[in-house]
């Protein structure tokens, strides 16, 4: 009897291990498959919205341009390509679009795609806050505090990074809060946390 148990257990396993195919006669894709399947239909519709912005940046789209820098940062519709990303965001820069400055800055900051340089980045980064960016502004601001790239100044900095975190700009706040220089009495959290809860 136990003998007769233990074999209908493991026919009834050998069953249910089998694939869906041969349980129900019809074929089930596996989430590998699903997800190849999309990551090919993502690739392909990356490599048309690329296209489509190389063609608008070179009639001087800046947005296009800002883009397609992204696309090259982060290798979507193909390979990845810093110095690529970095000739896009510098011709939407000098465009005066204000969040390709401060991602040409992070690019130079970190030396992707060209050598490192803490002065340059600065300045782009003031060049973002100029044109309107918020977290160009907190970076420049932070860059100021701390003396990165050029002359220390803390008020400045502070007041900068401030300005960005009354903007609810929320690395500003938490950068303030770690540089000790968060005001308590501030209510910016609570707004803060507040935009969160709605959306």
């Amino acid at each position: 009897m136990r003998i007769l148990a233990i074999a209908l257990s493991a026919a009834a396993m050998s069953i249910a291990a089998l694939p869906a195919v041969a349980q129900y006669g019809q074929v089930e894709r596996t989430q590998a498959e699903i997800a190849l399947e999309e990551a090919s239909a993502n690739l392909e519709k990356n490599r048309a919205t690329k296209s489509e912005a190389i063609r608008a940046c070179g009639t001087k789209e800046y947005e296009a341009c800002f883009e397609l820098a992204d696309m090259y940062r982060r290798g979507l519709g193909g390979t990845q390509d810093y110095q690529k990303a970095a000739e896009n965001y510098r011709k939407a820069c000098d465009g005066r679009h204000a969040e390709a400055c401060s991602g040409l800055a992070y690019l130079t900051m970190k030396g992707r795609g060209m050598e490192a340089d803490p002065v340059q980045a600065r300045q782009l980064y003031d060049k973002a806050c100029d044109y309107g960016d918020v977290s160009g502004c907190a970076a420049y601001g932070n860059m100021v505090y701390t003396g990165q790239g050029g002359r220390k100044n803390v008020a400045e900095g502070t007041r900068l990074l401030q300005e960005s975190c009354d903007n609810d700009y929320e690395w500003a706040c938490e950068r303030l809060s770690r540089l000790g220089a968060y005001q308590p009495d501030d209510h910016t959290w609570d707004r803060l946390e507040d935009v969160k809860k709605r959306y």
